[in-house]
């Protein structure tokens, strides 16, 4: 991170250093103390060799309070911590006593983020907008020292975390920016205050907290209320809110579409985009290529991932990285080197010849579309394994139900559901309940089911909400050493099941 003066720190909290020793020197030491690495977790702490100039922020929150970890992080050598209470036991080290340990970590990320002299670009939306995070940071990295937001660091404690992570020699940043709810992209936006900002889409993820569509839409589309008037606002023309979006910007605006008009969204004519595609293409492995276009000019992109539905999301990145000032030749050269994200459309291969395809990062109706869009391309059998779909509120219901029409639509094969929820979209799929798909309550017998499976030349696709742990029916699948002992142990416990996975 960016050093800051732990006296630097105090004063933008607006309050003071506690030293047990009251000594002068060591209030002097205190006051002198560089700050050069900011964290919430002990475990973060181990990891990093050497504690000096280490701040400990003693997060609460409804199920946690890092204050119980206060003398173990005196211990692995932190040299000051952010407390919302001072303990009885000894603290040795500096402490800033804070209303808000929450807030005072915002505070001190938007510090380093002011001092930072690098072009930020923000990225949200309901889905895809980890790849596009990706999709950007590939092209920048070509362009000079570029920081992404690692893993899901994209809420309220992740987003200041991240602007932590800022260093003097940073050129380029790409903050994600996620949202359970109203007014939390406008938080971690202000912190981030990008020059660029994008809604990826708008869909029915978190459906639960927003309401309905609208309400989704707009607490995407306070991203764009951060910018500057000078800033750019990016815009997915082929969005259901595209319009929506066009008339809240105050700032620049760039628009991209799969196609050259987009007509979907817009009642009174015809939107022309800026950044578009052309002569798509997919190849045997289902990874797409298209030229892109901008302005008068053209080029040629091969992307690295699989799936028609990255020819949005390369589209997107492209537009972002063109506000910021690359070059088509530089995009196209970053497109084609990202590296996939775990357990967004991972292929791998059994050593039965089967096909899996982890796709457990996460889920909500669209990417679950996407993700049938993509098996639906292999040939058969095509085996879909799915888990619930997770807060979804009032939508629920018909958003299970959706997805196995959708599937059956898709000419899926077979489809195996796990959870409370996708008994609904079994329901719909194989009414009869047939052996063209089976519902299990439990991962084992789940697991059990497809081990048979294996024995053929399948493509199997597993995806479901955090909540469900998908990850681990792959990692079952993709660990099983002795597959014919499996699989007789398998035939075994299905002939006893009961009621765990009926058909």
């Amino acid at each position: 991170m960016i050093d800051l003066s732990l006296m630097e720190i105090a004063n933008t909290l607006d309050t003071k250093i506690l030293v047990h020793d009251t000594s002068l020197e060591v209030e002097k030491t205190s006051n002198n103390l560089v700050i050069n690495f900011v964290c919430t977790d002990t475990r973060t702490i181990k990891s990093k060799s050497g504690n000096t100039g280490t701040l400990f922020v003693a997060i609460k929150g409804s199920h946690f309070d890092a204050h119980k970890f206060l003398s173990e992080a005196q211990k692995l050598g932190v040299s000051a911590l952010i407390v919302e209470d001072l303990i009885d036991e000894i603290i040795l080290i500096p402490q800033i006593l804070v209303k808000n340990t929450r807030i005072a970590l915002a505070k001190i990320s938007q510090v380093v983020r002011n001092k930072s002299l690098a072009k930020f670009i923000g990225v949200t939306g309901s889905c895809g907008k980890t790849t596009v995070k990706e999709m950007i940071g590939s092209i920048l990295k070509l362009e000079g020292d570029t920081f992404a937001t690692v893993g899901n660091f994209n809420n309220s404690i992740g987003v200041p975390l991240s602007l932590l992570q800022i260093e003097n020699t940073t050129e380029y940043a790409v903050l994600e920016l996620g949202a359970s709810q109203i007014g939390e992209i406008t938080f971690t936006a202000d912190l981030v205050n990008p020059q660029v900002a994008l809604v990826n889409n708008v869909s029915d993820a978190h459906l639960e907290g927003f309401g309905d569509l609208q309400g989704v839409a707009q607490a995407k589309s306070e991203i764009y209320a951060s910018l500057p008037s000078n800033g750019t606002a990016v815009i997915n023309l082929d969005d259901d809110f595209a319009e929506y979006f066009l008339q809240k910007c105050q700032s620049k605006v760039m628009t991209f579409s799969s196609n050259y008009f987009s007509t979907s969204n817009n009642k009174n004519g015809e939107f022309k985009a800026d950044v578009y595609a052309k002569n798509i293409t997919l190849d045997s492995y289902h990874k797409a290529g298209f030229d892109l276009v901008f302005k008068s000019e053209q080029v040629k992109v091969a992307l690295s991932l699989v799936g028609k539905h990255n020819i949005n999301n390369a589209l997107a990145a492209a537009s972002c990285c063109l506000a910021i000032g690359c070059s088509l030749k530089t995009i196209a050269k970053g497109l084609s080197k990202v590296a996939s994200v775990d357990g967004r459309l991972n292929i791998s291969y059994h050593s039965s010849g089967c096909r899996i395809i982890d796709d457990t990062y996460n889920a909500n109706l669209e990417s679950i579309k996407a993700a049938i869009d993509l098996l639906g391309e292999y040939q058969s059998p095509k085996i879909l394994v799915l888990g619930d779909m997770a807060e979804l509120g009032d939508h629920t219901r018909q958003s299970h139900e959706e997805i196995g029409r959708y599937a059956l639509s898709k000419n899926i094969d077979r489809l195996y559901t796990y959870g409370e929820f996708t008994k609904l979209s079994q329901n719909t799929f194989n009414p009869g309940m047939s052996l063209f798909g089976r519902h299990f309550n439990r991962h084992s017998d789940l697991i059990c089911a497809l081990l048979i499976e294996l024995k053929t030349v399948a493509t199997i696709l597993v995806k479901g909400s955090r909540s469900s742990h998908m990850e681990k029916i792959v990692q079952s699948l993709l660990t099983v050493e002795q597959i014919d002992k499996n699989i007789k142990l398998a035939k075994v416990e299905l002939q006893d099941e009961t009621a765990e996975g009926e058909f």
